[in-house]
């Protein structure tokens, strides 16, 4: 076409000008030496601009679909890196500090304190198998019997206290759990000593009887018909022995009985073996005298182990004349509750009687 400015010369048209595409480098591992040999130079040229174009436009579709971004190989690559460090810092660490092993701790014997020659003594289960498991005595083993550990009474009840035990040198002299002795007081100078059992534990009463009868005769006995029968048969005519008065058979008032012979002030220790594991008509009477003795405070024993820890208190206070460890057999005692039952007692009487006096005012006031 002509020219705007008049000129009849045609305009050449301009032909495009393409981009030239700036050379972009590829960057690729570089592959590990292999037999000690570094790879060739040729492997670490970038590739030309046009081939990697045309591999881009041919792999354009497939690399969205199944290669990763790069920042996410970079982070993979660094937690690799970061768990392969740490494991070799644990590695290292485990082999410069050990882990120690764990110790089991193991049950022993209690260590008694170092004590002088003179105050040594054998631990409490030794002291015990030897005492009282292993005693040849008639007395020693009659209380090992009642109070329920594991013994043989065939070799024991035929022998006699007072025969010798010890003729060998080599064995220990055993104790005498009842000794005989001179008590400092007399009978009739003290009070009574109950002695009740129920059906099922008059056997180990009547054990208890022969384990102890040296302590139990400078007593004054008194119980129901049956225990009292009884300690006719073991003790036999003596003529020192004092004995109180006969109360009945417990289902028939014989704990009631001696609830009254404690609260006449004639009652200073009761050893009364129960059964737990009956039931018992009387059991209110039970009850009545459970709690009398402790009303009145007197020495109560109500099964053999208590028994057996205090026949040791009786036998050191008759035979030093030490009347201060049994008190009840001299004294009339109550129980710390009493006093302030009896203060509680005396305010509600004086309350009742100013009700009373303010009625009486009122009444004298307003005669209608």
């Amino acid at each position: 076409p002509p020219n705007r400015r008049g000129s009849g010369t045609p305009r050449t048209p301009r032909t495009p000008r393409m981009p030239t595409p700036k050379p972009t480098t590829v960057k690729t591992r570089r592959p590990a030496a292999q037999n000690g040999t570094a790879p060739s130079p040729s492997r670490l040229r970038p590739k030309s601009s046009h081939s990697t174009i045309s591999s881009k436009k041919s792999t354009s579709k497939k690399s969205r679909s199944t290669t990763t971004p790069n920042f996410v190989r970079k982070k993979s690559n660094a937690s690799a890196k970061s768990s392969v460090s740490h494991a070799s810092s644990l590695s290292s660490k485990s082999k410069s500090h050990p882990v120690p092993a764990i110790k089991r701790e193991i049950r022993r014997e209690p260590v008694l304190p170092s004590l002088p020659p003179s105050l040594k003594v054998d631990l409490p289960s030794v002291a015990i198998q030897k005492k009282l498991k292993h005693g040849r005595r008639q007395s020693t083993i009659l209380n090992a019997s009642i109070l329920g550990l594991d013994i043989d009474l065939a070799d024991a009840l035929g022998l006699d206290d007072e025969e010798e035990l010890s003729d060998d040198d080599n064995v220990e002299v055993e104790d005498d759990l009842d000794p005989s002795f001179e008590s400092c007081y007399t009978p009739e100078q003290m009070r009574c000593v109950a002695l009740v059992a129920h059906t099922h534990m008059k056997e180990p009463m009547r054990k208890f009887v022969m384990a102890n009868k040296n302590l139990l005769r400078k007593f004054k006995l008194t119980g129901s018909s049956a225990t009292m029968a009884m300690l006719h048969e073991v003790f036999g005519e003596d003529p020192n022995l004092v004995y109180g008065p006969v109360c009945t058979s417990g289902p028939l008032g014989g704990a009631a009985e001696l609830v009254s012979i404690m609260c006449t002030e004639n009652l200073g220790a009761c050893i009364f073996f129960q059964d737990p594991m009956s039931a018992h008509p009387h059991g209110a009477d039970i009850e009545c005298l459970t709690r009398q003795a402790n009303v009145h405070n007197i020495i109560m024993m109500p099964n053999p182990s208590s028994a057996y820890a205090c026949m040791t208190t009786l036998r050191l206070a008759l035979k030093g004349g030490r009347a201060e460890l049994i008190p009840s057999f001299f004294e009339t005692l109550v129980s710390p509750s009493v006093d302030e039952y009896k203060k509680d007692q005396a305010r509600v009487l004086a309350s009742n009687m100013e009700q009373d006096w303010r009625t009486e005012e009122k009444s004298e006031d307003d005669p209608f």
